[in-house]
């Protein structure tokens, strides 16, 4: 009979691969030569990852481990996280998370993990100055913080900059939030900058915003939020949540045709039904024939005064252009439920150059029904109800004509109660 110990490492690997330290730690009981066999798998699942709170105590340890204990090089992952009433100043953190890290020769993973309030730049500065300054080269992946950093901070100096394309030299995945009003196109600017910069290596790229303003935002002198330049010649997964980009942007972020994950959600686009098909056809014709992973969530939200698009959701997996493989469309059906259809999207695209005939066709002809525009024809009425009554002076101005308002507000019921009251003029399942 085969054992455990004589069994090859990948066989080993399959076997254990969800195995938790308790379980794995039962099994090196099973004898010596077990425990000879799998005391280094089990020392790299308990000392892989570390969670640390911003105490000068925690960090301490962390300082004391690096330098007394052989198991320092098995660290990998490092989450970062403030104690509130408890953590270290700003101007604290750098100097002890520095001292940390140089004992630690095999950092692949920092994650700063604010999740709320508006300081995340506070936080996720000082921890990646002492990542810098401890001369590590092994970071492959930076994530956070959640609660995001303003578009704005992302401001260095020829210097700073060279410090950072030095240290993140190996860096394969970055995952950013950002917090923002209104994109200012020489802020985002000059954030998309910072990325292509530090950009060369990664693979996997993740921006997402933490947006407080429904404005639209307007691009910069060259159509766009990307500066004019721009290339992640290693890119292979994109994911893109709340960001505004164009077409043009989309390009420059997918010129990689062995990109393999697009997961795009919620983005501004200006005219979002030409846009939209323009960014598809791209995918189509530009030899994007990697892709194994592809969601377009795309928001009804935005462009509330011209009506575009309903929240359309397109989802494939696996290889796209294979004829068996079709996409899921999913779109809103009334006030709650959905309307859902399957079609092959290679072939969607391929079959017509014309932006109404696409979308009529991907979704049966849904995406202009009443059933589909009921959600949106109610936040139309609520925004333009809401405008009407700022105008009037409604919430901050004490002369306000209350007469003009009660026929505003009346307007705005009847709308409301009419689109409310409409039958559904079809019969289509939906989930």
């Amino acid at each position: 009979m085969t054992s455990l110990v004589s069994l090859p490492q990948e066989l080993v690997d399959m076997i254990f691969n969800d195995l938790t330290p308790a379980d794995l730690g039962k099994v090196r009981l099973l004898s010596q030569d077990h425990n000879a066999r799998f005391k280094g798998l089990f020392r790299y699942l308990i000392f892989q990852n570390l969670r640390i709170d911003l105490r000068s105590s925690c960090v301490e340890r962390l300082i004391q481990f690096g330098e007394k204990c052989e198991l320092a090089s098995q660290l990998q992952n490092i989450t970062v996280r403030p104690r509130q009433g408890e953590e270290l100043k700003a101007l604290q953190i750098t100097p002890l998370l520095t001292k940390a890290f140089m004992g630690l020769p095999d950092i692949r993973k920092i994650e700063i993990d604010v999740a709320y309030g508006t300081g995340g730049f506070g936080y996720w500065k000082p921890v990646i100055d002492a990542v810098i300054r401890s001369k590590s080269k092994t970071v492959e992946a930076v994530s956070g913080p959640r609660c995001g950093i303003q578009m704005s901070k992302f401001k260095f100096s020829a210097l700073q900059m060279k410090g950072y394309q030095t240290t993140f030299a190996n860096l394969k995945t970055l995952d950013l939030t950002l917090a923002v009003q209104c994109e200012r196109a020489d802020l985002a600017e000059q954030f998309w900058s910072f990325i292509e910069k530090i950009g060369n290596n990664v693979e996997d790229l993740t921006v997402r915003t933490t947006r407080t303003s429904r404005n639209t935002p307007t691009p910069n002198a060259h159509g766009g939020y990307l500066p004019k330049e721009f290339n992640l010649p290693k890119l292979k997964a994109l994911k893109l949540v709340d960001v505004a980009v164009t077409p043009m942007d989309l390009k420059k972020l997918l010129k990689n045709v062995a990109t393999e994950a697009i997961v795009i959600s919620q983005c501004w686009m200006r005219n979002p039904k030409e846009d939209w098909f323009e960014v598809v056809k791209h995918l189509r014709y530009g030899n994007f024939d990697k892709i194994k992973e592809l969601r377009l969530a795309l928001s009804g939200h935005y462009g509330s005064d011209n009506y575009d698009l309903p929240n359309l959701v397109i989802e494939s997996k696996g290889d796209w252009r294979n004829e068996g493989n079709n996409c899921k469309v999913t779109l809103r059906s009334g006030l709650s439920k959905q309307y859902v259809t399957h079609k092959n999207l290679w072939h969607e695209i391929g079959a017509t150059f014309e932006t109404d005939w696409f979308w009529d066709s991907l979704t049966n002809s849904k995406w202009t029904s009443l059933r589909t525009t009921r959600w949106k024809r109610l936040q139309t009425a609520y925004e333009t109800h809401r405008s009407a009554m700022a105008k009037l002076g409604y919430g901050y101005a004490s002369d306000i004509d209350t007469y003009k308002a009660a026929i505003v507000q009346e307007q705005y019921d009847r709308t409301v109660r009419e689109i409310k009251a409409e039958v559904d003029s079809d019969c289509e399942e939906v989930e």
